[in-house]
């Protein structure tokens, strides 16, 4: 049965587990989301720059349609005063036609003003026309009508310059804004497919992978609960699923061990009720022969007298009375035999006489068919003290041990079968051994020996739980079980169980 205070201590186990917050399947949707949000922040600061790139080419653009405004009037009024002073050149009245230019060449010079901070080549004609305006508002002269005719051919040269320029930027602040449209628009497409492909892989393997565990987990669960055997759940999940495929483990182990537990002691239940079947055979079978034995002891015994009394000249060679008598007497002893060995034993601890007990057992044992063909040797140390056990259990443990060697031994007849069976004291221990020359265990069965429903014999010959039994039977009264083989040559059981120091409580 099992242990109602392991259980809750198991359950109290699996209750006190935390994961780590960022290993929780709500942790790792946090970390997502948070993932996410850096990824969209990290697209608005590239967007947010592009923006600006775009605003920026507008600013310019609308700078220099500004400028070209500026340009396209002061090309118009320039235009005005170079036709006004090709006209006013040869003018009689140079002091009216002076002054007449120096007005119309005066109201150039808050554009060119304006201008003339982006760009250098006018501040020579600016400053040129400055000084014209001067001497023509002064003392106007023809020379002085000629020096303007000459600046301002010069400065219609620059201004040309200047509008070809601004023309040029212009041209260049489109194709700037074209192109940062259209990366913009390649971005937030790409980031946006790139955006939608991460989620969906993300997503894709997330759920898979976890509806893959959950089904794993499902299957498992159904084997568990249908009682069929299957490995554990392995698995590198640090989560909640993580956690519950180790709960699905652990519970596993926990009914392995109490099905191990209910088949053991079904096993031991299953012992007794054969024991005491066996006795209460022999004791029938006993009674039925031993009536018709005592009349043919009693009419042997007469023979025997009558022969003895009248000298009987066959008696010994024809008339053999004492033949049967002692072919009788055994059949007695054997029915005595089973039915004292079948006599249900106490299920405390008691103090046990090994040999004895060792020996009724092999003798019980010959019985069987499969020891008809071979050699069982006892070699019993007549000193061993007793020990300090249940009966029964050493008799069932006996009686495995001694049944897996004549299954070793099936079918063997070079060397001779045989199995031995042997007590010693090795210090404060009684010692028994069980040897046979059978075939042996290989190397790499023999460390799962005595794991439950481990069985190297044939299908419908073991259970796999003998020496799984003999083992808890025997750590239960304090003892150990070990074994020993060579493929080929044999294999050796060793028990060894402690002896009870004189005068202390055994109890």
């Amino acid at each position: 049965m099992s242990d109602p205070g392991k259980s809750n201590h198991f359950q109290e186990e699996l209750a006190a587990i935390r994961l780590p917050a960022t290993k929780s399947l709500r942790g790792k949707a946090w970390l997502f989301t948070l993932a996410l949000a850096v990824y969209f922040l990290m697209v608005t600061l590239v967007v947010g720059f592009e923006r600006w790139s775009l605003l920026e080419s507008v600013t310019l653009l609308q700078d220099l349609n500004e400028r070209e405004e500026r340009l396209v009037g002061l090309n118009y009024a320039v235009s005005r005063a170079v036709i006004s002073i090709n006209e006013n050149y040869f003018s009689p009245d140079i002091e009216t036609s002076g002054k007449m230019l120096a007005i119309e060449v005066e109201a150039l010079l808050p554009a060119l003003n304006r201008l003339q901070s982006a760009y250098p080549i006018l501040v020579e004609p600016r400053a040129i026309l400055g000084q014209v305006v001067d001497e023509l508002a002064g003392s106007p002269s023809r020379a002085t009508i000629a020096d303007l005719r000459g600046t301002m051919h010069r400065l219609v040269l620059e201004l040309d310059v200047v509008t070809a320029d601004v023309a040029a930027q212009k041209v260049q602040m489109v194709e700037r804004y074209q192109r940062t449209f259209v990366r913009v628009t390649q971005e937030w497409v790409s980031f946006g497919v790139l955006a939608l492909a991460l989620i969906a892989w993300v997503f894709k393997g997330f759920f898979r992978g976890l509806a893959v565990d959950i089904e794993r987990v499902r299957k498992h669960a159904t084997a568990i609960v249908a009682g069929r055997q299957s490995a554990k759940l392995t698995h590198r999940r640090k989560d909640e699923l993580g956690m519950l495929m180790d709960a699905v483990n652990t519970m596993q182990d926990e009914l392995a061990k109490r099905d191990s537990q209910i088949e053991l002691s079904r096993q031991q239940s299953f012992h007794k009720e054969k024991m005491a079947a066996i006795g209460s055979l022999a004791a029938a079978v006993a009674h039925e022969i031993n009536n018709p034995l005592s009349a043919i002891v009693g009419v042997a015994q007469a023979i025997d007298h009558e022969c003895r009394s009248t000298d009987c000249g066959r008696y010994g060679s024809v008339c053999q009375p004492e033949m049967i008598l002692e072919q009788a007497r055994r059949v007695m002893q054997i029915t005595r035999q089973i039915s004292e060995f079948s006599v249900p034993q106490s299920q405390d601890p008691e103090f046990i006489d090994l040999n004895g007990l060792l020996r009724s057992t092999a003798n019980f044992v010959k019985f069987d068919r499969r020891f008809r063909l071979l050699e069982l040797d006892l070699e019993l140390d007549r000193e061993l003290p007793a020990v300090y056990a249940i009966a029964d259990h050493l008799v069932q443990v006996a009686m495995n041990l001694l049944i897996n060697a004549a299954d070793a031994l099936y079918g063997r007849t070079d060397p001779p079968p045989r199995i031995k069976l042997l007590t010693s004291r090795v210090d404060d221990r009684a010692l028994i051994r069980v040897i046979d020359n059978g075939a042996g265990i290989s190397p790499t069965n023999l460390p799962l020996v005595f794991v439950e429903r481990f069985s190297t014999k044939e299908p419908g010959r073991g259970t796999g739980l003998g020496l799984s039994l003999c083992r808890s039977l025997i750590e239960k009264a304090g003892g150990s079980i070990d074994i020993s083989s060579a493929l080929g040559e044999g294999t050796e059981v060793q028990i060894r169980l402690p002896i009870p120091t004189l005068g202390a409580d055994c109890r």
